[in-house]
């Protein structure tokens, strides 16, 4: 029976994030990898279009059709939608073939038993036959070749669009997890506050986006000062259209409270730590993961505010989905690393911690 369930079951990694989802399947690697967003048709509920079609269409949506993005700050704010873009991406990776699949899906560390139970929902809505959790911290540390047996602490932080996830991990397991709403999304809503108090304008998501992929910096230096792009944004006191240069340093000054947020909660992981857990972290530095390691001199800014070393994988965007791949290969090692569903991963740290 085992064998003959191989023939009519997927096992996929999922990486269900704010902004992007991605998938990675066996010997195949990434299959996919598109915007988390999904356009409905307000009268009928039917799904006009997921990933990178409907994300095309945010705002500029006709009168009919409402873009959604389900998952925020991490977690699911709306479970339907959500439901219908998860079964959508399983489509898009299972071909013209469907399948009841294994999913091995990365969650933030400190998602409530609430949150997780939406997860699972969801995924077994969308013809998942089974569910395992991981915290996205323990997986994006495997995914950047950190070893599972390792019983030396390592310091990962997985700056995501939603959230950003900071763990300890040992032996395979979380040592401590901890995750904040200072990410990639509120990076963009500081560029539109920044834009809209300075000069006077309202602009959408995507320009916001825009702005920080381009002109971002993390730390002076990094980037040309004097570089400068035009936007067109909104005007607040008349509605109008008004073409508007924004300087990198701006961006930067934009993004300096979210930054400063994420190295103090760094920070106050590291000083919460034990004392063989900080000699540990001393030398293996820091492993910096997700989207916001793209941000130029994200790395850079880390080490100067910790004292530590700070290093980046290849792929930082997809370590998340490759580490939980790499996990689903080994089902001793996922049973162990997976989150309990009977206690928060916060509250049973000793039952997910692997003494090899």
């Amino acid at each position: 029976m085992k064998i003959l369930s191989g023939f009519f079951t997927d096992e996929l990694a999922v990486d269900l994030g704010t902004v992007n989802t991605l998938i990675y399947a066996p010997n195949q690697g990434i299959i996919l990898n598109e915007p988390s967003a999904v356009a409905i048709q307000k009268y009928t509920g039917e799904v006009v279009s997921i990933g990178s079609q409907a994300l095309k269409l945010l705002g500029r949506e006709p009168h009919d059709i409402e873009v959604h993005r389900p998952i925020r700050g991490g977690t699911i704010d709306n479970f339907e939608i959500t439901q219908k873009l998860l079964r959508g991406f399983l489509q898009k990776a299972h071909g013209s073939h469907p399948r009841r699949s294994h999913l091995v899906v990365g969650v933030p560390g400190s998602a409530t038993p609430v949150e997780r139970k939406a997860v699972r929902d969801a995924a077994r809505d969308a013809r998942a036959g089974r569910v395992d959790l991981l915290d996205e911290g323990l997986a994006a540390a495997f995914g950047a070749g950190l070893d599972f047996e390792d019983e030396h602490a390592h310091l990962v932080v997985d700056i995501g669009g939603g959230t950003t996830n900071i763990a300890i991990i040992a032996s395979g397991g979380i040592v401590n997890s901890v995750s904040l709403q200072a990410a990639g999304n509120a990076m963009d809503e500081a560029v539109r506050d920044y834009v809209r108090v300075k000069h006077s304008i309202q602009i959408g998501e995507r320009t916001a986006e825009r702005l920080k992929i381009e002109l971002g910096a993390a730390c002076d230096g990094e980037g040309v000062p004097c570089e400068k792009t035009e936007i067109v944004g909104k005007q607040l006191i008349n509605g109008s259209a008004l073409p508007v240069d924004i300087g990198a340093d701006e961006v930067r000054v934009a993004l300096e409270p979210v930054l400063s947020q994420i190295s103090a909660a760094v920070r106050r992981v590291v000083e919460d730590a034990k004392p063989e857990v900080t000699a540990d972290i001393y030398y293996s530095g820091v492993v910096l993961t997700g989207g916001g390691a793209l941000l130029r001199g994200m790395s850079e800014r880390l080490q100067h505010d910790l004292s530590l070393h700070v290093a980046t994988p290849d792929d930082p965007l997809t370590a998340v989905a490759m580490g939980a791949g790499r996990l689903m290969a080994d089902p001793e090692k996922l049973s162990r690393a997976s989150i309990r569903q009977d206690s928060p991963v916060w509250e049973d740290t000793e039952k997910l911690v692997a003494n090899w």
